[in-house]
């Protein structure tokens, strides 16, 4: 009894440990690219956004990249978190 009871406890305290940095994981800022003026995707900034789907409310659609290039910016369909 007492080898369940030290198991259950470490199992319950690493779901919260998990759940802790699951939750920081979705607030933390992320850095994207978007596009300039003359249609290369090289403006930086950071927000929260993730991906959704087009039917979702509040989804709109930005064109953004996770990396600088030397074209066009892909669009996706994004919520802020």
């Amino acid at each position: 009894m007492k080898k369940a009871k030290i198991a259950l406890s470490v199992i319950a305290i690493l779901a919260v440990v998990g759940g802790a940095f699951a939750f920081k994981a979705t607030r933390t800022l992320n850095t994207f690219y978007s596009t300039d003026s003359d249609g290369i995707c090289t403006v930086k900034f950071q927000t929260t956004l993730k991906t959704t789907l087009p039917s979702a409310p509040g989804a709109i659609a930005v064109s953004y990249s996770t990396a600088p290039t030397d074209v066009p910016c892909r669009t996706f369909v994004t919520t802020t978190i």
